[in-house]
Order: structure tokens, then C-alpha cells, then sequence
């Protein structure tokens, strides 16, 4: 119930809609019960049946009152115009009566979908804001499938499961309220009677809906597997390919898909069990109803047929909002698990934090201090637990070139993470101009450092917004600019719509070493204090290399720089080389200092010329 109240603080922002939709919704409530209230005086004046009222009755809002008054002028158009024209009377007044209901019906619809539609919207906002808050932590322990889920068809089952519940809770409550109350002006006993079955009813619908809820979220909880499972088969399907290893993976993706086929199996059988449940029940009562009303009325000179025939056809009218707002009762817990798993991203409280009165950086005056630095994506109680980084010390001054070296896995790309605080460290503290980075405005921390992957990340559109990434203010000249330093403006020139080429998803459409430069020129045009080269040329043959080493030379120029290197060749100029193993440095110097060391560096070094 909780998560339920949860989604409906998504209505706040319109509560000036909410007024509306009750307005119309009482009045068509109110017009539904005239119309239908037609009914019985329409049989009376077809069989004859008329009560002849020859004294105009003094008005009242009770039911008798009204039911004399309107007999009386029944009696009067009898009188003067016949009977034809008493039935086209009440006829005409059921049409309209029946057109402003369902007018005031459509108006309350028209005023709920801006609420409907806002929901899902500032929901699905909200969820992509914070996972783009999220730290590479977070992201780490889930897979990649699972959270396109939850953005995907969670929401969209919380659309149809809950949030299309609103037309019902709007509706249908004003409509059985008015039923009841001229049911119970009708004849009060025997409303009371016909509603004796409800809690049982009840008691069978919550049964259900327990098994939907615990059904669903086994379902949503496959789905999520399904769709990592997805996800993983379209970026790895060279290898599903080159190693004959289709018929394997489509075994494993058929033995999700059956588990998720069982468990929808029962959803939807248990589903498709409410609504016959309902109806049986729905019949019964009415058998009982038209039982008792049939004994009263033998027996009561008060109730008459006219009063039993409107009971009768308002009762019927009553059975599908109750109906209706049963079903929403199971289609509710149907949903919920959905809404959980949604909330469970929304809820993580794993967000990196911003100092309350952080401090404005523009620019590195002096230098970068890492002072006892630890961590591990686990937090631990002391630095001793930490497995990742463990003690690591240096200073970076202004306009220096540090190299990061050693064996894959051993801390060197999380170090420079925790520079820009994709993690922040678990003991220890990070300096940039003798300040803790963490008081510093997140946004401001980042803009000092620009970052060259190995894995280069683009994004599906053209090459000129790409290499203007997160920046509004640039002009295409100087976008161009940017690409000639990086050596990459001959090849896009050769490209059929230059600069606004679209490059597909990821950049697929370009080579290895086009992506590259790309990615420099999205460094170049950012102008960073501090360039970070996370291993940007390890993946590119030596053809590749060479032309993006001229690149990144240039924008190594006059600047302050950490370059995580596997090619040893790229790094002979830096000012020093910090040999990184097992998360600690174990070495620090120039590259003919490590060499006469013949330690680690030395190793790692021979061993390159070997493979060579």
C-alpha cells in the first residue's frame, strides 16, 4: 500500500485537474441515475400501468415525492395528448439526460489524461535522473538488461496495471455512491439485503490478488534476466558466431523464456479466474434481490412494481463500477511489483554526495595530491579491508605528465575514476590545490578533466555532435577546428554528409581509429586542465597508432596529463612512471630509472620486446 501511495504523490502537480474530473464525474453520476430512473415510468406508460394522479403533490426530495410528481404530469400529457405522447416524453428526456451523462463522462476522461500521461512522463524522469546520478558502482553489481527493464516494461507495467486504475478510483466510486443512495431512498431493507455478499466477495478477490502480486514479481524478475541475456547476445555476437555457438546460446535464452512462460501462464490464468468469480457472484445477488424484492412487494401495499422495476435496473447499473473497481484491486497488485523494482533504483542510496556549500573550481593552479588513498566497491570498516587500491601516494603539479603502468587488474584505471569522482575513496583523501575534492562542486571537479578511453564511447547521431558532446556553446568552426587537430577532419571529410554523418549506435560506422579521434576532438574542443588517457591507443593497430599518437601528442602539449599506458612506448617523455601492483605503487620514476631497478617495470617492459 505503501509504494501505492507513493505513485499517487505523482498526481500533485495536478491537483487543479483533479477538481474538474470530480466535478463531471458527480454529474454524470447524477444525470446516470435520472436517466435511468426513466426506465420504470417508460414501462408503466407502454403496459398501462400508469398511476393516475389527479392532485399536483406538494415537492420533496424523497423518492415518493419525486416518483407522485412525475406521475402527475405523466397524467396530465395521458389526459391531453395520449399516451404516444407520454412515451415520447420520457423518451426524449432519456436522450438527453443519457447525451450530458456521457458528455459529463468524456469531460472527466479529458481532464484525467494529462494526469495519466504525467505520471508515466515525471516518473520515467525521474528514474533516468537518477541513474545517470548513479555511481559506476551501482552499476557494477546490476546487469545492464535488468536496468533497461526497469526502465522499460516496468514502467510500462505500472502504466497498465496502476496508473490506468485512476479512470476507475475517479469514476466509479461517485457512481456507486449515487447508486446506493437512490437505492436505499428506493427501499432501504432490501439494499441492505443485497449487500450482504460483498465481504465475501471480497475475502475471494484479495485471495487472488496475493497470488497475482507474488506471480508478478517472479515475472518482472525473469523479464529483467531476458533482457540482460538480450543484451549480451547482441554485443557479443561475433563471438556467439566465431565460436559456432549459436545453437548454445538460443538453448539458454529458450530456458528463460519457458521459465517466464510458466509464471505468465499462471498470471494470466489467475487473472482470467476474477472475472467469471465476479460475475457468479454478481448473478447470485441478483437472483437474491429479485427473490426478495418479488416477497416484499407481495406483501407491500408501500413498495410497489414501479419502485421493484427501478431498484431492479439501478442495481444492475451498480454491478460493473463494483466490478470494475474489484478488478482494479488484483490489477493493482499486479503491478506493485513492478513499481518495487523501479523504486529500488529511485530509493539507492548510493549516490556520490555534494558538500552542502561546495566550493567553485574553474581551473588547476598547483597540483593534484593523493594522499593515502584506499578503496575497494565494497565499503569496508578500515583501510586493511580495502582490496582494490591500497596506500597510494603521489603529486601531480601543474603541467607534469605522469604514466600509469602495470598488469591488467591492477587499480590503474580506478585510480583516475576516483579523480573524477565516478567513486569516491573509501579512506584517504584526493587534493587538487590543497583542497579535499569532495568539497568541490561535482560539475566544476569534472570539467577540469578531459578523458580519452580505449573504449570509446559515442552516441548514435552525427560526428559534429558528437565531438560537441555536452556543450551548447560551440560554434561548427570551431567543432572543425577541433577535428583538424586531431587528425581527424580528412576522414570525415571523405564521408557523404561530412560533419553531419550519422555514425550509428556507438559509432559502429566508423573504424577503430576514427572513433579514437573523434574521441580526442571531443577532448581537444573541451580544453581540460587535466587530460586523462585511460590505454587510448592499446586497441588500434600500428597503422592507427601512429596517426593517433600525433594526436593525442598534440593535445598532450603544454599540458598536465596522467596516461594509463599498456604500449610502454607511448609514455618515454612523461615526467615519471608509477609502476602499479596489486592496487599499490610499487615503483615510481623515470623510464631509465625503472629500467636500472630491474624490478616490476623491468619485467613488464621485457616482456613487450619479447612479444614484439
Amino acid at each position: 500500500m505503501k509504494l501505492f501511495l507513493r505513485l499517487i504523490k505523482y498526481i500533485f502537480p495536478f491537483k487543479g485537474n483533479i477538481v474538474f474530473i470530480i466535478l463531471f464525474n458527480i454529474l454524470y453520476s447524477i444525470f446516470s441515475i435520472f436517466s435511468l430512473s426513466l426506465v420504470a415510468p417508460f414501462l408503466s406508460v407502454l403496459f398501462s400501468q400508469t398511476q393516475h394522479i389527479t392532485t399536483k403533490p406538494e415537492f420533496s426530495f424523497s423518492i415518493h415525492s419525486i416518483i407522485d410528481t412525475f406521475y402527475y404530469y405523466m397524467g396530465v400529457i395521458i389526459d391531453k395528448n395520449g399516451p404516444s405522447s407520454a412515451l415520447i416524453y420520457i423518451a426524449v428526456s432519456m436522450i438527453v439526460l443519457t447525451f450530458f451523462s456521457n458528455l459529463f463522462r468524456y469531460l472527466g476522461q479529458y481532464f484525467l489524461a494529462p494526469i495519466r500521461a504525467g505520471v508515466l512522463n515525471n516518473m520515467r524522469k525521474d528514474l533516468y535522473h537518477q541513474l545517470i546520478k548513479l555511481p559506476l558502482s551501482f552499476y557494477s553489481k546490476h546487469k545492464k538488461g535488468d536496468i533497461l527493464n526497469r526502465m522499460g516494461s516496468d514502467v510500462q507495467e505500472v502504466e497498465w496495471s496502476i496508473i490506468s486504475s485512476l479512470q476507475t478510483f475517479c469514476r466509479d466510486p461517485f457512481l456507486i455512491m449515487a447508486y446506493l443512495i437512490a437505492l436505499l431512498k428506493v427501499s432501504y431493507s432490501l439494499t441492505l439485503i443485497s449487500l450482504v455478499l460483498l465481504p465475501i466477495s471480497g475475502y475471494l478477490i484479495t485471495l487472488i490478488g496475493k497470488s497475482i502480486q507474488r506471480n508478478s514479481s517472479k515475472a518482472q524478475q525473469i523479464l529483467g534476466k531476458l533482457s540482460s541475456l538480450i543484451d549480451e547476445t547482441i554485443g557479443g555476437l561475433r563471438i556467439i558466431k566465431g565460436y559456432n555457438a549459436i545453437e548454445h546460446a538460443n538453448r539458454k535464452f529458450q530456458q528463460e523464456t519457458h521459465e517466464h512462460y510458466k509464471v505468465n501462464k499462471k498470471i494470466f490464468r489467475v487473472n482470467e479466474l476474477g472475472g467469471p468469480m465476479i460475475e457468479t457472484l454478481s448473478i447470485i445477488t441478483m437472483m437474491v434481490v429479485m427473490i426478495i424484492g418479488g416477497s416484499i412487494l407481495f406483501k407491500s401495499s408501500s413498495f410497489n412494481g414501479t419502485l421493484f422495476i427501478m431498484f431492479v435496473v439501478i442495481f444492475a447499473r451498480i454491478i460493473p463500477p463494483a466490478k470494475q473497481i474489484v478488478t482494479v484491486f488484483y490489477t493493482i497488485k499486479k503491478g506493485l511489483p513492478s513499481a518495487k523494482r523501479i523504486y529500488e533504483i529511485i530509493d539507492a542510496d548510493e549516490v556520490i554526495k555534494e558538500d552542502l556549500n561546495p566550493i567553485s573550481v574553474q581551473h588547476l593552479n598547483h597540483q593534484i595530491v593523493f594522499n593515502n588513498v584506499f578503496f575497494d566497491y565494497k565499503s569496508g570498516e578500515n583501510p586493511e579491508s580495502c582490496s582494490v587500491i591500497k596506500g597510494i601516494n603521489f603529486t601531480l603539479k601543474k603541467g607534469e605528465k605522469i604514466a600509469l603502468v602495470g598488469a591488467s587488474g591492477s587499480g590503474k584505471s580506478t585510480i583516475v575514476d576516483l579523480l573524477s569522482r565516478f567513486y569516491d575513496v573509501s579512506f584517504g583523501t584526493i587534493l587538487i590545490d590543497d583542497i579535499d575534492i569532495k568539497k568541490y562542486k561535482i560539475n566544476d571537479l569534472r570539467s577540469l578533466f578531459g578523458i580519452v578511453n580505449q573504449d570509446v564511447t559515442l552516441f548514435h547521431g552525427t560526428i559534429l555532435n558528437n565531438i560537441a558532446f555536452g556543450k551548447t556553446d560551440v560554434s561548427r568552426e570551431q567543432v572543425i577546428e577541433a577535428a583538424k587537430i586531431a587528425n581527424a577532419h580528412d576522414f570525415i571529410l571523405e564521408m557523404d554528409q561530412q560533419y553531419d554523418t550519422i555514425i550509428g549506435d556507438r559509432g559502429m560506422k566508423l573504424s577503430g581509429g576514427q572513433r579514437q579521434r573523434i574521441s580526442i576532438a571531443r577532448a581537444i574542443l573541451a580544453n581540460p586542465d587535466v587530460l586523462i588517457l585511460d590505454e587510448a591507443t592499446s586497441a588500434l593497430d600500428n597503422e592507427s597508432e601512429q596517426i593517433v599518437q600525433q594526436a593525442i601528442n598534440t593535445l598532450l602539449s603544454q599540458r598536465t596529463a596522467i596516461i594509463v599506458a599498456h604500449r610502454l612506448s607511448t609514455i618515454r617523455d612523461v615526467n615519471r612512471i608509477l609502476f602499479i601492483d596489486g592496487g599499490r605503487i610499487t615503483e615510481c620514476g623515470n623510464h631509465d630509472q625503472l629500467m636500472q631497478l630491474k624490478g616490476g617495470y623491468f619485467n613488464y617492459y621485457c616482456r613487450q620486446e619479447i612479444d614484439k
